[in-house]
């Protein structure tokens, strides 16, 4: 208890966070018992060679620390969404990770957080600034991802957002077919709500209603030819 009260001085605290070392704070501030150390954590960017500070020795800081140090910034941003780590992500963000950051696949840490389901990153990287309609080269949205795996609330945050209900891929597909492809029927009923359209026709000549028949939910059926699908 000694030496936390020694950490509230100023003079203690400076001499404690330039003098130890990264895995030196973690055991002091495991010691102590505290659940964070207010010590900024340096760490060099594997991308661009620039020092990046963290704020403080806690839980989450740790995990981007680590990241960081493994991938690099953007690359750490990546990793984050995609397993839904949003407080680190904010961490990251604010370390200045660019948030248009893409994977090998040519998707963004947005559209990786929607496949994936993690609402509450897909929130937090809309309220970023991240380009909500972005697609791949092939006309992949994030939209389009969450439908088809079935992520409704994700779905619902995007469309909230503005995101582009009737968005077409270079195969003529909308986030409908997909989301119907694969019988995710309340997204299909959010996304007809949202205006998308039931009559567009792919490029090989599919509609979300054949593509929900052929794979037999009837459900799905049911509910787009109560809307006048073909």
């Amino acid at each position: 208890m000694e030496a936390a009260r020694l950490l509230l001085t100023p003079i203690f605290k400076e001499k404690i966070c330039a003098n130890l070392s990264f895995e030196d704070l973690i055991r002091f501030r495991d010691a102590l018992g505290l659940l964070s150390l207010k010590c900024p954590i340096p760490v060099m960017d594997l991308e661009t060679r620039q020092k990046i500070i963290l704020p403080g020795v806690n839980f989450t800081t740790i995990e981007a620390y680590h990241l960081i140090k493994q991938y690099g910034l953007n690359l750490a941003l990546l990793k984050a969404a995609k397993y839904g780590r949003d407080l680190v992500i904010k961490t990251l963000i604010k370390a200045g990770a660019n948030i248009e950051t893409i994977n090998r696949f040519g998707w963004t840490i947005l559209m990786s957080a929607s496949r994936n389901g993690h609402n509450s990153v897909v929130q937090t990287l809309i309220a970023a600034g991240s380009n909500i309609k972005a697609a791949t080269q092939r006309g992949t949205t994030a939209l389009m991802l969450a439908s088809m795996n079935g992520h409704n609330s994700v779905v619902q945050t995007l469309i909230a957002a503005g995101a582009d209900v009737n968005a077409v891929n270079q195969d003529g597909e909308t986030a409908l077919m997909w989301a119907s492809e694969f019988g995710r029927d309340l997204v299909v009923q959010n996304l007809i709500a949202a205006g998308a359209d039931v009559k567009i026709v792919s490029q090989s000549g599919q509609t979300a209603l054949i593509l929900a028949a052929e794979k037999g939910h009837d459900v799905v059926v049911q509910t787009l030819m109560a809307v006048g699908a073909v």
